[in-house]
C-alpha cells in the first residue's frame, strides 16, 4: 500500500479503524457496535471494466472492495484489482480510494459528496515525445487520477458524477493518446500515422477537468434475483475524439452465500480508432467493443 496516494491511504485508514473497533468489541463480548457497517467482497471477473473500456486487455480479472460506513454519514471505500499492461505500461494493480459524506433517506432522495484517487502503482509512459518532430521533447506520464464526486439518487436509481481534479484523467495527455495511435498505425501497416499526425498538430494538450455521469439501477425481480440497467457518459477535456458513452444491462443471482452475474456491457466511443490497443506481439485490440461479462462475487 506504499504506493496509494493519501486519499486512497485515508480511505483505507477509515475502514481498517472501523473494522478494528467492531473486532474488539465482538472480542471483549460487548454487543457489536450498531453505528459502523463494514462490507467485504471479493470478486472474479471474466473482464474488468471501468466506464465501457477494459482495464484487462479483454482478459479476466479480480477484485477485493472494502465498504465503510458510520452512521454519522461518512464513509470510506477502497477496491483492490488488476489491470492490463497493454493499457497501463509498467503496472498491473490498481487501487481505488474514496471519503465522502452521504446523506437522505435511501428509500426516496438520497445525496452523496466525496473525494476519489484511482491509483495505478508503478504504471507510466517514459520519455514520450510532445511532438514527434522534436525527439528531445519528451514528458513522463503516470496514470494516476484524482475525482471529486456527486452522488444522487431515488430509491433503487443510482447517480454519479465525477469531476477529474488531477493533470491527467487515467494518463490522457497528447504525448500517451497520439503514441497510442502511432503504436496503432505501425501495427495495422498505416506507413502514414495519419491519426497520429492530426492528433500531434492539434498541439500539446492535458485532460483535467473531464466529466464522468452515470445512472444506473438494480430491479428486483425475484427474492433472489435483480435485473441491472446501466448508462454512462465519458467527456474527455481537451479530446473530445474520445467521449464514450458506456452500457450494461445484465442479471445478478444470489445462491449459495455468493452473486452471480451475467452481464451485456461495451462503450461506444466518438472515434473507435483510439479505442484500440496494441500488444507487446502487435496484435491489436478493441477495448470497448461489446462483450458479455461473467462474474462471480462473495461477500463477507
Amino acid at each position: 500500500m506504499t504506493h496509494v496516494r493519501p486519499l486512497a491511504a485515508a480511505a483505507a485508514a477509515l475502514t481498517l479503524t472501523m473494522a478494528s473497533h467492531i473486532a474488539a468489541a465482538a472480542e471483549s463480548g460487548e454487543p457489536q457496535i450498531a453505528s459502523y457497517a463494514l462490507d467485504i467482497e471479493a470478486k472474479v471477473l471474466s473482464d474488468r471494466r471501468t466506464n465501457g473500456l477494459s482495464d484487462t486487455y479483454l482478459s479476466p480479472g479480480a477484485e477485493l472492495t472494502f465498504n465503510v460506513a458510520h452512521e454519522s454519514g461518512m464513509v470510506g471505500f477502497l477496491q483492490l484489482g488488476n489491470v492490463a499492461k497493454e493499457s497501463f505500461p509498467d503496472g498491473g494493480t490498481t487501487a481505488v480510494g474514496a471519503i465522502g459524506y452521504r446523506w437522505g433517506n435511501p428509500s426516496g432522495w438520497h445525496f452523496g459528496v466525496g473525494g476519489v484517487l484511482e491509483a495505478f502503482p508503478r504504471a507510466k509512459v517514459k520519455d514520450a515525445p510532445r511532438n514527434p518532430l522534436e525527439s528531445a521533447d519528451t514528458v513522463n506520464t503516470r496514470f494516476d487520477t484524482t475525482f471529486g464526486i456527486f452522488e444522487f439518487g431515488y430509491g433503487i436509481i443510482e447517480g454519479r458524477y465525477l469531476l477529474v481534479a488531477s493533470k491527467d484523467f487515467r494518463g490522457n495527455n497528447t504525448s500517451v493518446v497520439c503514441g497510442s495511435a502511432a503504436m496503432t498505425a505501425m501495427a495495422e501497416g498505416d506507413a502514414t500515422l495519419s491519426k497520429a499526425m492530426d492528433c500531434y498538430g492539434r498541439g500539446t494538450h492535458h485532460s483535467r477537468g473531464s466529466q464522468l455521469i452515470q445512472l444506473e439501477a438494480r430491479i428486483p425481480v425475484a427474492s433472489n434475483t435483480k435485473v441491472l440497467t446501466h448508462i454512462g457518459y465519458t467527456a474527455v477535456n481537451n479530446f473530445s475524439f474520445l467521449n464514450t458513452v458506456d452500457y450494461k444491462f445484465g442479471v445478478i443471482h444470489n445462491r449459495w452465500g455468493f452473486e452471480f452475474e451475467a452481464d451485456v456491457v461495451g462503450g461506444l466511443m466518438r472515434d473507435s480508432y483510439y479505442a484500440k490497443t496494441v500488444n507487446e506481439d502487435g496484435d491489436v485490440k478493441r477495448i470497448d467493443r461489446m462483450g458479455l461479462i461473467l462474474s462471480v462475487a462473495k461477500r463477507f
